[in-house]
């Protein structure tokens, strides 16, 4: 068996690695009123460039907070971006989210019991954006769901 080496799908990942900040906007879910809150997102290298790991903080304008912690590898079988998600709402992943980049965008569709998040990451220079879409139970249609533009911080 041929072990799995870093590649393109790999390396593309690095665009994300260091400290950003920004503002959010939220819709509503059952989980949560619709919001603005503010963020950190903190990307890593890992595992010798086979991953890139996210510590998330986000801090609503009632002063709750969300943290996420966040897994980005590559399925060596497939090529395609994964992303496991752990965070304090408390639904561990039954699995990853899947995808792959499309003109400097990393689009990932997760699948839970709960419905269909579809994330769009782009980082145009030191701007990072991600967009969340939605299809919740029985809907038939995504609606937005998140809107977050970040900055590279400082001390990057």
């Amino acid at each position: 068996m041929e072990m799995p080496a870093v590649g393109t799908a790999h390396e593309a990942l690095a665009a994300l690695v260091g400290d950003w900040s920004g503002a959010e906007d939220l819709a509503a879910a059952p989980w949560a009123p619709a919001a603005t809150a503010t963020a950190t997102c903190s990307y890593r290298l890992a595992l010798n460039g086979f991953a890139v790991l996210e510590d998330y903080v986000q801090t609503r304008e009632d002063g709750s907070r969300m943290l996420g912690h966040h897994v980005f590898t590559v399925d060596p079988a497939t090529g395609e971006t994964l992303w496991y998600g752990f965070d304090s709402y408390g639904f561990p992943p039954a699995g990853p989210a899947r995808g792959g980049w499309h003109e400097g965008t990393l689009h990932l569709k997760k699948h839970t019991e709960r419905g269909v998040a579809a994330h769009r990451i782009t980082r145009d220079g030191d701007v990072l954006t991600h967009e969340i879409d939605v299809r919740l139970g029985t809907d038939s249609d995504f609606r937005p769901f998140l809107r977050a533009r970040y900055t590279r911080s400082a001390r990057h």
